[in-house]
């Protein structure tokens, strides 16, 4: 709702927490310093305060000057773009909200507007419920629609080959009121594009097969003894030990991007693996309904790449970690051997603890105990498909939505 807006704006997005009288000249100087900057946004809209900061941006509240005649006040979110933001990254994003957005729950856009390094998207705007204060209250049906709205906006970007790369609860908005439901921030949109295969054991022009194989018999021995030789040279001696050799420090450094909000990285991402897929986005929508299911949030809460690999794996076990690092050409040590965890039980647990808690911040708010809304079997059969570690057998957004938890909507 509007006036959790303003509160979250003001519990979060002001320095040192100032509210009231306080907090307004610095309110104003924001805004003044926008319009300053993109002058045709002070003659189309009534700016009224800032409803989302992020890394690269911040989003207002706007209404149209020409509906304070007619009473209607038609609401628009300008999400403000820093200067130093790629124009590479500007332009991929504007293309993702005129191509895909507008339609199946995925926002769009109504214009843009630029002034030197200043740039501006105006978009529609709903009024939106918290993650917060429905992810622990949330029952059976309303998570169905919740998930299906969810994975139809995944579905739609990904069939333009579009990877989102930063899926979690403050980038898909829910109006609860109304059920409507919008899918936001394509910053860190990226291009998907299918891996090349190299097609081993290619057979040769039969013109030309005679005379490459006699040349293959002649330096068969030649070429054995110097892969030999250069295998041993380049074989690596300071695996597991408090020392780098000379060797590894030549070798050139992994590239892989990284994108994405901590506790919702897919282990294909956080393995820094080269070639991500929209797999990528299914595994953060699994993690948006475990925390719907266990009433936890945030679920993972890891502060680096080394423990978030933990955590997954005391969830799932060491057994299918590191075979999934293995598929993904990395080994993967553990101290221990971990069997996993049992999904079912552990988001039973985790519900019932919400009661035993009463100055817990997000207790339960429904008449009913924790335990009396059990969630079918298929949900789980749903969450872990979601979450399969191997993402060339991670269900797909399109799979998802004929699973039996969702069909019949």
């Amino acid at each position: 709702m509007e006036t959790d807006v303003v509160s979250n704006y003001w519990n979060v997005y002001h320095p040192g927490g100032v509210r009231g009288p306080e907090a307004e000249p610095y309110l104003e100087q924001k805004i003044a310093a926008l319009i300053q900057e993109l002058p045709v946004l002070g003659e189309l809209f009534d700016i009224h305060w800032k409803i989302g900061e992020g890394t690269f941006s911040s989003v207002y509240l706007a209404t149209l000057k020409e509906s304070r005649s007619s009473g209607e006040s038609k609401k628009f979110a300008v999400k403000h773009l820093i200067p130093t933001y790629p124009p590479a990254r500007v332009e991929r994003e504007l293309q993702c909200l005129r191509n895909i957005g507008g339609a199946d729950n995925v926002v769009g856009i109504e214009f843009c507007v630029r002034s030197g390094a200043s740039v501006a998207f105006v978009m529609p705007y709903i009024r939106h419920t918290k993650f917060s204060d429905y992810f622990c209250n949330m029952g059976t049906v309303e998570l169905k629609h919740y998930m299906k709205a969810l994975l139809t906006a995944l579905r739609k970007v990904h069939m333009f080959n579009i990877l989102h790369r930063d899926v979690k609860p403050s980038n898909f908005l829910y109006d609860r009121r109304n059920r409507r439901y919008l899918l936001v921030d394509f910053g860190l949109a990226q291009e998907y594009k299918e891996e090349k295969k190299v097609e081993m054991n290619k057979p040769q022009p039969m013109d030309n097969y005679c005379v490459k194989r006699k040349r293959t018999d002649e330096n068969k021995r030649e070429l054995l003894e110097e892969t030999q030789k250069s295998e041993t040279e380049s074989r690596c001696y300071c695996f597991g030990k408090p020392r780098v050799c000379s060797l590894c420090l030549t070798r050139p450094s992994q590239i892989a991007s990284r994108a994405g909000t901590p506790g919702y990285r897919a282990p294909e991402v956080l393995f820094k693996c080269p070639h991500q897929t929209p797999a990528i986005d299914i595994w953060a929508a699994g993690v948006i309904m475990l925390c719907i299911l266990s009433a936890s949030q945030p679920f993972f809460r890891s502060p680096d790449d080394c423990t978030a690999l933990a955590e997954i794996t005391a969830l799932f076990g060491t057994d299918k970690m590191i075979a999934c690092a293995r598929k993904l050409g990395k080994k993967l040590l553990c101290s221990e051997q971990v069997p996993g965890a049992d999904i079912v039980s552990l988001c039973q647990k985790l519900r019932a603890r919400v009661d035993r808690f009463p100055n817990r911040k997000y207790r339960i708010n429904s008449p009913k105990t924790v335990l009396e809304e059990n969630y079918p079997p298929e949900a789980f059969d749903l969450l872990l498909k979601l979450l399969e570690v191997d993402y060339k057998t991670r269900i797909t957004a399109d799979d998802a939505l004929q699973h039996p938890f969702l069909r019949g909507l």
